[in-house]
């Protein structure tokens, strides 16, 4: 293994970690704003585990870790994203550094996981065309215990939602964008169907416009779909839900197409639909497609 120093991450960092990032992680392109968001906006940042191998003045690899505490209140360490400089590749830079933020935070968690970081996450997983991760990972006593998809919706489609927005009323059933007022209500909604959501979809109201369509049955919120609340301008939607006692009425497909409505507006081609659960249903209401597979490690601490 060459000469290693370890060093913390600084902001001044970010310009050239995106260019290395690009050039390294072939998948997975971002802009500066994108690390800037998975980094130092991440409420659980921690700059001590945030941190770059050098090998004689160069960038030889880069990982950052963080501690969450969960809906279930749980404390689950995390390395969230990493990359190894094609030269320096199968020298135990990844797992020199690794090392090191697990020394930092095995002894306040209950267990290690990979990249699916929510709320604020890159990939929900290791795609493993990522073939180097996937070994890595393994040897490091990492076991995968589920995989999850991306979808993709091609956003060209006809996404207007008026005439079946109509219908509903009828039955007294209303969509509209989120107002600031209807901050509380939303959370508490979601703390009672999925808690797990709720910081992630709070910070939709900081966007402008509000990032967020909900849908009330007779003045009950009943619904609600969001995007662009991570990896934001990329086009990401979600999350979305319905109260299962309101399902099968029409209200998430056009919650699902406002949303994909308000990207195609910002000048998006395609919406990405990450870690998707009911496949059939995108496929069904706007023809979306698998797009990317990734696979979900743990490791018990």
């Amino acid at each position: 293994m060459p000469s290693l120093q370890i060093r913390h991450i600084n902001k001044t960092d970010i310009g050239l970690l995106c260019r290395l990032w690009n050039q390294n992680v072939e998948f997975d392109p971002v802009t500066e704003g994108i690390l800037h968001e998975k980094m130092f906006g991440d409420p659980d940042f921690e700059q001590d585990l945030t941190l770059i191998a050098e090998s004689g003045g160069r960038v030889a690899g880069f990982m950052q870790g963080l501690v969450r505490t969960t809906a279930k209140q749980e404390r689950v360490g995390w390395i969230k994203l990493f990359f190894t400089e094609k030269k320096f590749r199968r020298q135990g830079i990844a797992r020199t550094l690794y090392r090191e933020i697990e020394s930092q935070i095995k002894s306040k968690v209950s267990r290690i996981q990979m990249l699916d970081s929510n709320p604020n996450y890159l990939t929900p997983g290791i795609d493993p065309l990522y073939t180097e991760a996937i070994a890595f990972v393994e040897r490091e006593g990492f076991e995968k215990f589920k995989d999850t998809a991306n979808m993709v919706a091609d956003l060209s489609q006809n996404l207007d939602t008026s005439e079946n927005e109509q219908d509903l009323l009828s039955q007294d059933i209303h969509i509209r964008r989120a107002k600031s007022s209807d901050r509380k209500e939303v959370a508490e909604f979601l703390q009672n169907h999925w808690a797990a959501w709720v910081e992630e979809v709070d910070l939709a109201f900081e966007n402008t416009p509000i990032s967020l369509h909900l849908g009330y049955d007779n003045g009950k919120l009943a619904a609600f779909s969001a995007y662009d609340i991570n990896n934001v301008g990329c086009g990401w939607f979600g999350p979305m839900g319905t109260d299962p006692v309101f399902r099968g009425k029409g209200v998430g497909a056009i919650l699902l197409k406002r949303c994909l409505a308000d990207i195609k507006r910002q000048g998006q081609t395609h919406a990405v639909i990450p870690w998707v659960g009911p496949i059939p249903f995108y496929l069904h209401h706007v023809g979306a497609r698998v797009r990317r597979i990734f696979w979900r490690y743990r490791k018990e601490v």
